[in-house]
């Protein structure tokens, strides 16, 4: 296992002992899209587990490591369960082979699970389904590459591209203020836009950033119908 950050104090010293009589604990939840969408919720051991108010029903489940190529495919794992009652492949049956629905594997510790804690936890997204008599194999991807932005910021004339009040955006009038504004439309102009936001700030006294922390770029030529740019 790679080295993660935030492990429980408790797992961490067990990890590190010789010998225990605790144990580790895989949770596995699964969405099916049924209306309203349902989430199982299954654990590899002999009796139900209950973390973070969920309770985690016994199954026959497991995965593979991470697999990586030199073919630039996606890293991806293998989710196997059993299909000995053929209760799961009714369910692929009717719902696409579950291709597209999120996964999560979490990892914790017997003596964790009091304090809701995990070692791990990863959200994935099924890929592609196999089945047979013993055996159904779902590849699952931590994410969709199709569903990425590519690239992750763009350049436009009158829309910020910066996450409301953070860091770029550098709103920061006390919401306790009179002159607060819950909400930006993220345009230049408009009326929760960056200019009015500068307003606000002048009202409330506070450093007025407004508009020139306008994320947009208003000097971008704009093609005109004529076949021109303004």
């Amino acid at each position: 296992m790679s080295p993660r950050s935030q492990i429980p104090s408790i797992a961490f010293t067990e990890k590190n002992l010789l010998a225990t009589g605790t144990r580790w604990i895989w949770l596995y939840e699964v969405e099916v899209p049924t209306d309203p969408p349902t989430r199982y919720r299954f654990v590899r051991d002999p009796t139900p587990v209950t973390f973070r108010g969920n309770v985690y029903s016994p199954f026959p489940i497991t995965h593979s490591e991470q697999s990586e190529d030199d073919k630039a495919n996606l890293p991806t794992i293998n989710l196997q369960v059993s299909n000995a009652t053929r209760e799961v492949i009714a369910v692929l049956d009717n719902y696409g082979g579950l291709v597209g629905q999120p996964v999560r594997v979490i990892l914790t510790h017997e003596l964790a699970i009091p304090t809701n804690d995990r070692v791990f936890e990863e959200n994935f997204r099924i890929v592609s389904t196999v089945a047979n008599e013993e055996l159904i194999t779902a590849t699952l991807g931590d994410y969709d590459l199709y569903a990425t932005k590519f690239p992750s910021q763009r350049m436009m004339r009158f829309y910020c591209r910066h996450v409301y009040q953070d860091g770029m955006c550098g709103y920061s009038v006390d919401s306790a203020n009179p002159f607060y504004m819950a909400e930006c439309d993220k345009t230049l102009y408009g009326k929760k836009g960056c200019q009015v936001h500068g307003t606000s700030e002048a009202n409330a006294g506070t450093d007025i950033l407004h508009p020139e922390r306008f994320g947009g770029f208003p000097g971008i030529p704009e093609p005109m119908t004529s076949g021109g740019v303004r």
